[in-house]
């Protein structure tokens, strides 16, 4: 199973302009709200690729109510806890011309230490059930930014042999990293932002990546370059890859279904050039879509057939 936490769940509301003027009165061609938090994102692109998993984190009283039926009528095991508080909104405005995604997002509602103790012993149940455990997305007020950290040595210590996939940014990221994941998953901006790198080629990155390897002991970082495509890097190998060819209908979530994608080829034990594959694939069927919906098994399938632009990035 795969596990995923969201700490700081949200409702992504998106609408579509056909082009987002500032300044100007913008119409809205489509509006439509969907379940989000880059976790529960993970668990939903999952479930579609027909991986079972299970969502835990964090819910809040006044509108969780949304998380709970979204996530049952989706088939997705979940545990999570419940904080007073509402649900945060995140609004995501498509421009469909200029395919780009101005997002306006809210900072979430506070967690008191309670409420994480008790998500602890969550996490501590749900590691020996679990092949890898993903710690993804921000954390809202009362949270510290070594959580990560400290959640990834609590889910090693129940479960030596759970790989840990860190998907996070600033604090968080660099944090996280001193409790060495399985795999981090930055795009190239938190890389740059987190680890004080400078990259603009691939080359840069798997120079980055493999001195980030070696200090954090880390065994994989994926990063992803949104139109430039990504890069995957171990100790010993790394590729690079340009982004599969769509028709592009929303860019959010797409990072979240790549790290599905990547699990799926995780679980399966595949190369690693075979996860960087999965990874492009997976969040090239997200931007099909509107909104936040994540992958859909036969977009994912079709594009597979046709990725066959992964080379080496050993320079």
């Amino acid at each position: 199973m795969v596990t995923t936490l969201t700490l700081n769940p949200c409702i992504d509301k998106t609408v579509t302009t056909k082009k987002f003027c500032e300044n100007e009165v913008n119409r809205v061609k489509i509006s439509r709200c969907d379940l989000g938090g880059k976790g529960i994102n993970v668990s939903r692109a999952l479930i579609n690729l027909g991986v079972s998993t299970c969502a835990c984190g964090i819910n809040f009283s006044q509108n969780g109510d949304f998380l709970i039926s979204t996530l049952d009528r989706l088939g997705i095991k979940r545990k999570f806890v419940e904080e007073s508080g509402t649900l945060r909104t995140n609004l995501k405005i498509f421009d469909e011309e200029n395919k780009r995604t101005v997002e306006i997002n809210e900072a979430g509602g506070y967690v008191h230490g309670d409420k994480l103790d008790a998500l602890k012993k969550i996490i501590a149940s749900l590691a020996p059930q679990s092949e890898i455990f993903v710690l993804a997305g921000s954390v809202p007020d009362g949270v510290r930014p070594t959580v990560y950290l400290e959640l990834s040595k609590l889910i090693k210590s129940e479960n030596p042999e759970c790989r840990v996939i860190l998907d996070a940014d600033g604090e968080l990221l660099l944090n996280g990293a001193l409790a060495s994941p399985f795999m981090i998953k930055p795009n190239i901006y938190e890389l740059e932002a987190a680890f004080g790198f400078k990259c603009k080629t691939a080359d840069e990155i798997v120079k980055a990546a493999r001195k980030i390897i070696a200090q954090y002991k880390i065994g994989v970082v994926l990063v992803s370059m949104g139109a430039d495509g990504a890069v995957i890097v171990s100790e010993n190998e790394a590729f690079e890859t340009s982004p599969v060819k769509v028709d592009v209908k929303g860019v959010s979530g797409a990072g979240d279904s790549m790290v599905a994608g990547a699990c799926l080829a995780i679980k399966k034990g595949l190369s690693l050039s075979q996860v960087l594959q999965y990874a492009v694939c997976a969040a090239g069927a997200s931007i099909m879509r509107e909104g936040t919906l994540m992958c859909e098994q036969s977009d994912f399938l079709a594009l597979l057939d046709k990725a066959k632009n992964i080379k080496k990035a050993d320079y």
